[in-house]
């Protein structure tokens, strides 16, 4: 059973590990994407539709858990 601190911890971590990728931007693409290109077709398509599911909700979480920071 995952706890409720699951999605924070692991949002965490993915953003370490992309961080880990290179030191600009376009290094750290430039690392998924070797990844991301050795990965079977199947897991290519999980991980994409993860991916865009995170690029669409993020946003908004991002901005309701910025207004919540406490001073």
């Amino acid at each position: 059973m995952k706890s409720a601190n699951d999605f924070w911890l692991n949002l965490a971590s993915m953003a370490d590990s992309y961080g880990e990728g290179g030191l600009t931007p376009s290094e750290r693409i430039a690392t998924a994407m070797q990844q991301f290109d050795r990965m079977p077709p199947v897991a290519q398509r999980e991980v994409l539709a993860a991916l865009r599911s995170a690029a669409y909700q993020l946003p908004d979480l991002y901005s309701i858990a910025a207004a919540r920071v406490k001073s």
